[in-house]
């Protein structure tokens, strides 16, 4: 029998023990149950703010119909045949609304004016918008009104600046033709002042562009949801914060229920073989839409990586370049995205390895505290944080919350997990990397194929300006050369950099059919600016790291032979229209690109704090913030410039938060690159970071001109770069202090 530790006390005629108080101890506790209260309170009161919101929400009073009048004043509605207007010759005017008529040049004329004198603050106007290209200029005594966009150089037909914005809004198009929307244009101090407004129509003949004017008369605005969407954050910020303080001194770190079963067979080559048979069945099921197929594959899978998590989220990685085109059917006549099942299983299943049937980790060499700070992870979830409040503010808030739990939500819950794994056991630790980075390598090599096959058998390509441009499973190739050129870097420096026969002839098999199929997207911003940055990171990178070394330059040439071999792959294509006109910025491409940010800066101008929106950047543009330059490409979903999209799509602190979170990563690769504490040239911790460093800085470039996060894989993909980069950084850190 173990002899009594000291403070053990007898309580009354039943043994107990009480452990004594630790220093400290009472202060943790306090902190736990403030957290706790701070997070029921936050609920309580961000749920009552909600539905308050709501309710208020339901009971918006219909607005009025309108009636002619010969004096707008406060309050009132008038219809378009009211005498209190002044049309410029040819509009047609009756009690539905006005319409003008199509002038000899619809391009440097505006198709009429309307005038009118008005006595209040607010001014709206009921318009006809639907699929049809028109757009309107809006005075007020002279001056821009207020409540519109008001883009520089974009003059009404006076050369006077003016509120502007487009008829053109799709998703409000009815059967039987445009649909109605009243629209606040103007807010004034002044309570008893007239005032006299000028309304200029372009183009929008035949769709009776304006249907009635209001002042004073729409509802008020119901109270905004983001305070008690931030109230539900900060709960979720309380709890977070309980969990992270709760006392685990006493918890046991050994196997409970099954675990000394499934450390047996973690340990045996049967769990590797039954995560294979799991993928190959899951990838039948869903290629032949079978069901059962596929859901005992994923099952098969989820108990395999019961014991180990990695097997999963390689699964994951390997069928990231799939996701756009495939779903898993795992019921009858019903899918699930590829994503949503992978990122939420990866959180289960970690769970379960976490705080079920297997045994806790213990800290040690190679090992990281489960609660050691990662900033990588703690800039994710503000990220995420954020992109929930602005969300909650947009005027498509569906469609904001979709892409929230598509990208950012997924982002956070695959960061979670990986985390996890990533700082398992030191046992397990390399060769789970590995897995890891080999499953991502091979799925971007294995969609490579298919983009090649697809090339030679000018199947599903995309013929524009002169080239044929291969796609793969996405829905643009400019959208597979995203994700390719991050994988080809990183596979380009393994194949370059590393010892071992074997792997290298495997790294350079991939990077020839990853460059192959890359080519073949004849994506611009890929190759003639990603992939370039790319390669100078990584010989930059090398040439530091073998100089240090005192080792051969030899790789040195090879890169830039890669390189050669890459301008000279693309050689027969620069006659092409596509590459002819790269520099012409006064038409085509480049010039409808700088348009673009001209509106995008306005509109991050005019949405500062919440922007419009996840995925609102759409509806905003072509509706309001597209110059009518521009009007040949309406239909674009983001800025095509990294930071103008962190700005409009989550404003200022998202932007902020999204910036930091790519300097941090960078920092965080370069940093462990800088103090890889292997000397030997050909290893893997030096030539893993350079890769990662060197993929990071091809996708910021890249994303000056294009996409960079906000699609479901490449924030995904960047979650994965900068947490691998800092959980090694960390394990290091942690060797050494050991």
């Amino acid at each position: 029998m173990l002899p009594r530790p000291a403070g053990d006390v007898t309580i009354g005629p039943m043994q107990g023990t009480r452990k004594p108080e630790r220093a400290g101890q009472s202060h943790t506790i306090t902190r736990l149950q403030l957290a706790v209260v701070a997070s029921i309170l936050c609920v309580l009161a961000g749920s009552w703010w909600i539905r308050n919101a709501a309710n208020l929400a339901r009971q918006t009073p219909e607005i009025s119909e309108p009636s002619p009048t010969g004096r707008l004043e406060s309050g009132q509605i008038a219809s378009m045949n009211s005498p209190v207007f002044q049309y410029s010759p040819g509009w047609t005017v009756d009690a539905t609304g006005a319409d003008p008529a199509e002038p000899e040049d619809p391009w440097q004329e505006p198709a009429g004016v309307l005038t009118f004198d008005f006595n209040g603050q607010e001014l709206a106007l009921k318009l006809a918008v639907g699929d049809y290209w028109g757009y309107l200029y809006v005075t007020v005594d002279g001056q821009p009104v207020t409540l519109m966009p008001v883009i520089p150089g974009n003059h009404n037909a006076r050369g006077e600046m003016a509120g502007y914005r487009t008829f053109y809004a799709p998703e409000m198009a009815r059967a039987d033709g445009p649909g109605e929307v009243w629209v606040r244009v103007d807010q004034s101090d002044s309570t008893n002042r007239s005032h006299r407004a000028r309304i200029e129509i372009w183009r929008a003949w035949d769709q009776i562009p304006i249907r009635a004017v209001a002042v004073d008369a729409l509802p008020a605005k119901t109270p905004p949801l983001w305070p008690g969407t931030a109230l539900l954050v900060a709960s979720a910020l309380f709890a977070a914060a309980a969990w992270y303080s709760r006392d685990t001194s006493s918890r046991e770190a050994g196997p409970t229920g099954f675990a000394p079963a499934f450390n047996h067979i973690a340990n045996t080559g049967w769990l590797s073989i039954a995560a294979g048979a799991g993928l190959l069945l899951a990838i039948v099921g869903t290629l032949l839409s079978n069901w059962l197929v596929c859901s005992a594959g994923l099952g098969l899978l989820a108990l395999a990586s019961i014991a180990r998590p990695v097997y999963w989220i390689a699964a994951l990685l390997f069928a990231l370049p799939y996701y756009f085109t495939l779903t898993l059917p795992l019921l009858p006549n019903r899918s699930f995205g590829l994503i949503d099942i992978g990122t939420l299983g990866a959180l289960v299943l970690v769970g379960i390895h976490r705080f079920g049937w297997v045994p806790r980790v213990k800290n040690g060499v190679g090992t990281i505290r489960s609660n050691h700070f990662d900033p990588i992870l703690t800039l994710i979830a503000a990220i995420a944080a954020w992109a929930l409040i602005s969300a909650s503010e947009a005027v498509y808030a569906s469609v904001a919350l979709y892409e929230w739990r598509t990208i950012f939500l997924a982002a956070l819950l695959f960061g979670i997990a990986l985390r996890y794994v990533l700082q398992l056991s030191a046992s397990h630790s390399e060769s789970d990397r590995m897995l890891l980075l080999f499953a991502w390598l091979a799925g971007a090599t294995s969609v490579s194929l298919i983009a090649l096959w697809q090339y030679a058998s000018d199947s599903m390509l995309i013929t524009a300006e002169g080239v044929r441009r291969a796609r793969a499973l996405y829905g643009s190739p400019n959208n597979l050369a995203l994700y390719l050129e991050r994988s080809l870097i990183v596979t380009i420096a393994l194949a370059l950099l590393t010892v071992g026969g074997r792997w290298r002839l495997l790294w350079g098999t991939m990077v020839l059919i990853q460059g192959a199929a890359l080519l073949f997207t004849f994506s611009k911003g890929s190759l003639l600016l990603g992939v370039p940055a790319g390669l100078l990171t990584l010989w930059i990178g090398t040439f530091w790291w073998l100089r240090r070394e005192k080792a051969s330059l030899r790789p040195l040439w090879w890169l830039a032979a890669i390189g050669v071999l890459g301008l000279i792959g693309l050689t027969p294509f620069l006659a092409t229209d596509r590459f002819k006109q790269l520099f012409d910025l006064s038409s085509g491409t480049g010039y409808l690109r700088l348009l673009l940010w001209r509106s995008s800066w306005q509109m991050g101008l005019e949405q500062p704090i919440f922007g419009v929106g996840p995925d609102n950047f759409l509806y905003a543009y072509r509706s309001w913030y597209i110059l009518p330059q521009a009007w040949q490409e309406p239909n674009l979903n983001h800025p095509h410039n990294w930071i103008l999209d962190w700005w409009t799509r989550l404003g200022a602190p998202g932007l902020l938060i999204g910036t930091a979170f790519f300097c941090v990563g960078l920092f965080v690769l370069w940093r462990g690159f800088r103090d890889s504490s292997l000397k030997a040239v050909g290893a893997l911790e030096p030539v893993l970071y350079l890769g990662l460093l060197a993929a990071s800085v091809t996708g910021l470039v890249h994303g000056l001109i294009d996409a960079s996060y906000a699609l479901p894989d490449l924030m995904l993909v960047w979650t994965w770069i900068f947490l691998l980069g800092s959980t090694s950084v960390l394990r290091q850190s942690r060797n050494i202090a050991d």
